[in-house]
């Protein structure tokens, strides 16, 4: 069932590029594109054990506590509008851990106060409950996000879809699981 889901958003991938409609592709709001995010300070939604909090990050990579924060090795920052505002917004693969053990990595929300001034988090859009279950891509399709998770134990995957919700000012799932 995983290949069969796998291979249905890499289909809906390409349609969707082809429409110019993935996250980054469409147009941007020039606030959330001109933070540089690998080298900046902002609040960090909860990444698996690590709690939601402020963090300095340098190169891609800062530590607050105990724990260290980076941004996921060669995953580029996606920008679409997630929250219906008629802005993008940024979503990044974050992860974190304690000093010296495995990291665990989520898809996190960001955009910018309105004055385009300030990070500000969204939230965290998929923060699996294990290190082994790992958020590798995604793609967002009229506000809806589809999440590519990698299981590191079986060596399978599944799709999981989120959306923004607005009554919530939080990403909840949407497909019935």
């Amino acid at each position: 069932m995983g290949d069969v889901m796998r291979k249905r958003v890499v289909a809906s991938a390409g349609a969707l590029a082809a429409a110019g409609m993935i996250a980054g592709g469409g147009m941007a709001a020039a606030d959330v594109q001109e933070v540089d995010w690998h080298n900046a300070a902002f609040e960090v939604p909860q990444v698996g054990p690590c709690p939601r909090q402020v963090v300095s990050f340098t190169n891609g990579a800062g530590e607050a506590g105990d724990w260290i924060y980076r941004f996921a090795p060669e995953k580029p920052i996606g920008y679409a509008d997630v929250t219906g505002e008629g802005v993008d917004d940024a979503l990044m693969y974050v992860e974190c851990g304690p000093r010296g053990a495995e990291y665990s990595r989520a898809l996190i929300g960001m955009t910018t106060d309105p004055g385009g001034t300030e990070p500000h988090a969204l939230g965290t859009v998929v923060s699996p409950p294990v290190w082994t279950q790992v958020p590798e891509e995604h793609q967002v399709f009229h506000g809806d996000i589809a999440v590519w998770i990698n299981d590191l134990d079986t060596g399978q995957g599944h799709t999981e879809h989120y959306r923004w919700a607005s009554s919530a000012q939080a990403f909840v799932r949407i497909d019935g699981q």
